[in-house]
């Protein structure tokens, strides 16, 4: 489960890393830096479009399919389990052909009340698996929307949640955002190869934090204060 990220990023480098086209991915219409991004607010993703290019764009996070008539679905749809994805009507679409990566600094999982917040050792950027979808009600322009894939937890990360977000190994972004690759193919080796990077994060509690809080003090290690004993 992934309902709360961080993204402070240099758009640049990541257009550059994924051959974004330089005209095609303006900053100033990409996310500001946040330490607290949750579901329905605008999120960056790299995905590629029907003219075989990638594509840096924002999107609203949970995933709208296209034939949805109301942009507020009775179920959330911020993460879609990568074992069912491909039979689920909601995101079948998606996972067979638009496939979307969605950079982040870290992410955070509750174990119960407290906050956990994951990250690569050296704070390399974190690439989520996801997918994407574009909706409108026929009245407004179409809203391009996205969810994070998320997939059992294994090892340090289970024991903070039973799930996390399926992260893309860097020798797997070209197959995993090619749309002419049927989705189906590709999930099973994406479980096992976004496991292992998984193993591999660093992760610490944090401080609790309200919807409005944000900035780098989210993430800092979470300080017990130890009441002396007087024997």
């Amino acid at each position: 489960m992934c309902r709360c990220f961080a993204a402070d990023l240099d758009w640049d480098a990541i257009a550059n890393q994924f051959g974004v086209d330089k005209d095609d991915a303006d900053p100033a219409e990409l996310p500001q830096p946040s330490y607290n991004i949750t579901p329905k607010q605008g999120i960056g993703i790299v995905a590629q479009g029907r003219d075989g290019k990638r594509h840096l764009a924002s999107a609203y996070w949970s995933l709208i399919p296209t034939w949805s008539t109301n942009k507020e679905l009775t179920y959330p749809t911020y993460n879609a389990r990568i074992e069912s994805a491909c039979d689920k009507p909601t995101f079948a679409a998606s996972a067979k052909s638009m496939r979307a990566i969605i950079p982040a600094s870290g992410y955070y999982e509750f174990h119960g009340r407290k906050p956990y917040y994951f990250h690569a050792p050296n704070d390399a950027t974190l690439y989520l698996a996801g997918l994407f979808s574009w909706w409108r009600d026929g009245r407004s322009p179409w809203l391009l929307t996205a969810t994070i894939l998320t997939c059992p937890a294994v090892d340090g990360p289970a024991t903070v949640h039973d799930r996390m977000p399926v992260l893309v190994p860097h020798d797997f972004t070209y197959a995993w955002l090619d749309r002419s690759v049927d989705g189906a193919s590709l999930i099973p080796d994406m479980q096992i190869d976004g496991a292992e990077l998984s193993c591999k994060l660093a992760f610490h509690e944090v401080a609790a934090f309200n919807a409005s809080d944000d900035g780098r003090k989210l993430i800092r290690p979470l300080r017990r204060t130890h009441t002396p004993s007087l024997f």
